[in-house]
């Protein structure tokens, strides 16, 4: 296990003087939603009283009540980034307590309430971090690995602490031994997945969420000692944010009905399910400080007030970049309904005649489930089909090779997938096999693809590859996107795609914003205006990627000055699409990249792609997901 654990010395991370508590509440369910905005703390008491504790523009969640009810703990992002904060019971006093420029997020107290435990990318992935909640604000970093840690909680007895950690694709427990400062023990059978470990009470149990090679999602609890599994209660939709009443008889979770995330209650005994909240917002991170079983008969159900109105929206493609498909319910949330995938022909042909379809059946099993439209990019040349030693890229040698694929593909989908996109910005140098970005021999490959998939399915639509907007171009390396797009007609590609495929990124610019000399969302409409010099007013554009990056510290290269913040974000997102559905009526599809890149255990914390998400790291929704779900519920 390449977990490393840092010497500690913990009894140094003692709470130091001058930091006095206020009173302990009465009993209240603690929770985080974005009914009144982009993500508020809300308590809920016995008598259904609803009241909010913060109410900032950029997101709070997370909340964790202390061990003795007089503090809040929860993560906020009114500094700009991802920050633990700490606040009385009430809602008073709000402090940021980790003050780093990295994000910090799921929060979890020690014990006695003196630290806090917490994830932080402040050295470039998820680690695990402990910090006092007075005095000093340096923080311990326990974990120094090459993959993501999720979701640590401290044991009753303060000498473990249990988390998640993503390793080759598999999600598992472990136990970070304190005492022993050097030990990090994998929990779980390995046939089995877990994740959002919780100690009981009294610390003999952990219960978490748990999968196995199944469209299904479980509770489970794992006695510590004697290692004995109990599936506790099983779903087919989604389970998140799990925690124990303080008798530990009850586990609180966020599960899914009618679309929504709401909040529920198992009686461990019984197995009996209450549903706490109905509401059409984002509810999450239930806490409760008193005991449930005192709640057991009172109803919390709160279907009233909601922010989000039913709007009417013509027929159109709403849909998203997706990374990981688990995530594709989402959609139903957001009221999208396609999801674009990938397709990489050099990994599903890996030898010339065999076809190895685990990926594609994948992610049509996930949007299927999703009830969503599938929109399916094919890129990727195998080593066999291109000349030797280029890059995957390079366009196939015959392009029969590549039609004989296609036919395949169109096959096997016949009637389950809407459209096909065609290879990814063949205007860059090295999407084109880093050779010189040319539009005749993309548009013979294009005929190609076209010829294919009509011979299998009819119905099927053939989108162009979006070119990245490159403007006027850097040659070798990148042709100008409307260069490109000019070129391919030169070349004769009328008439071989049902839509052209646009990529458009603005930079920090929003989408009202036109210009002469910057690349502006407009940049469709010139792209537009060269199908009409060539007589194709009939065929529409989709837009396969548009979005923003978020403004971060880390260094993104080229990109690093171009990002805005998360209000800006979402309100160039929703008035993007507005701008669409108004102004563009021969637009006929806009997919968001992305949704959950953010997510991806593959990319760093430095890597561009996941400050496009609209799903922060710790999965909770950026003010672009819920100004998304207002736009089309």
């Amino acid at each position: 296990m390449p977990h490393k654990l840092l010497p500690l010395l913990i009894s140094l991370l003692l709470i130091l003087p001058g930091c006095t508590l206020p009173t302990k509440p009465q009993q209240k369910l603690t929770f985080a939603s974005d009914r009144a905005g982009n993500g508020d703390i809300f308590t809920l008491d016995e008598r259904g009283a609803l009241t909010n504790l913060t109410n900032t523009p950029n997101g709070d969640w997370s909340p964790k009540w202390s061990p003795d009810g007089a503090q809040i703990v929860f993560t906020s992002h009114r500094d700009g980034q991802s920050d633990v904060w700490l606040m009385n019971s009430d809602g008073s006093a709000p402090r940021n307590l980790s003050q780093n420029s990295a994000w910090d997020y799921s929060p979890s107290w020690s014990p006695d309430g003196k630290q806090i435990v917490f994830i932080s990318e402040r050295d470039g992935d998820a680690e695990v971090f402990i910090q006092a909640t007075c005095g000093s604000l340096t923080a311990t970093q326990l974990t120094f690995n090459e993959h993501p840690d999720k979701l640590p909680g401290w044991s009753p007895d303060g000498e473990k602490i249990a988390l998640a950690s993503i390793i080759n694709g598999r999600e598992e427990i472990y136990l970070l031994n304190l005492k022993t400062q050097n030990s990090v023990l994998p929990l779980l059978p390995s046939d089995l997945n877990g994740t959002n470990p919780v100690w009981s009470p009294g610390g003999e149990e952990i219960a978490f969420i748990g999968w196995q090679n199944s469209a299904a999602i479980d509770i489970y609890t794992l006695n510590i000692e004697t290692q004995e599994l109990q599936k506790r209660y099983t779903d087919t939709a989604w389970i998140g944010s799990l925690n124990w009443s303080s008798d530990g008889k009850w586990l609180l979770f966020t599960g899914r009905k009618n679309r929504n995330h709401d909040l529920m209650a198992l009686n461990l005994e019984s197995g009996q399910v209450s549903q706490l909240t109905d509401n059409p917002a984002w509810d999450d991170f239930p806490a409760l400080y008193g005991r449930m079983g005192e709640w057991a008969n009172v109803e919390f159900t709160d279907n009233k007030n909601s922010p989000f109105a039913n709007s009417q929206i013509r027929p159109f493609v709403y849909g998203v970049n997706l990374a990981d498909l688990a995530n594709a319910y989402l959609i139903q949330d957001i009221g999208f309904n396609a999801i674009k995938g990938y397709v990489n022909w050099a990994t599903i042909e890996a030898t010339p005649g065999e076809y190895r379809w685990v990926d594609p059946d994948n992610v049509l099993h996930a949007v299927e489930g999703a009830g969503a439209d599938a929109l399916l990019r094919v890129h990727g040349t195998p080593e066999w089909a291109r000349p030797p030693d280029t890059s995957l890229g390079h366009p196939a040698v015959n392009l029969e090779d590549f039609g004989r694929f296609m036919r395949e593909l169109t096959r096997r989908y016949r009637g389950r997938v809407i459209a096909y996109e065609i290879w990814n910005e063949p205007n860059l140098n090295y999407e084109w096999g880093h050779r010189n970005p040319n539009p005749a021999e993309y548009t013979e490959l294009l005929k190609a693809a076209y010829q294919a998939i009509k011979a299998e399915d009819p119905t099927a639509l053939v989108i162009s590859a979006g070119p990245a907007p490159t403007g006027d171009g850097n040659p070798p390396e990148a042709l100008g996107d409307l260069d490109f797009v000019e070129g391919m007609y030169r070349a004769g590609a009328k008439g071989s795609f049902d839509a052209l495929g646009s990529h458009i990124y603005s930079r920090d610019l929003p989408p009202d914003f036109d210009s002469p000399t910057d690349i502006t969302f407009s940049r469709v409409a010139k792209q537009r205006q060269i199908m009409l010099n060539y007589d194709d007013a009939d065929t529409p554009i989709w837009i396969t990627e548009m979005g923003w990056s978020l403004k971060t510290h880390w260094d993104l290269g080229e990109y690093h000055n171009q990002g805005v913040t998360e209000l800006e974000q979402a309100q160039y997102i929703q008035r993007a699409y507005e701008k669409i559905e108004t102004e563009w009526p021969w637009v006929e599809a806009a997919f968001l990249f992305n949704l959950d890149f953010s997510l991806a255990p593959w990319y760093k914390a430095q890597q561009q792609m996941r400050w496009y998400a609209a799903l922060n790291p710790d999965r909770t929704p950026r003010p672009a997901y819920t100004a998304l779900m207002q736009l089309c519920r």
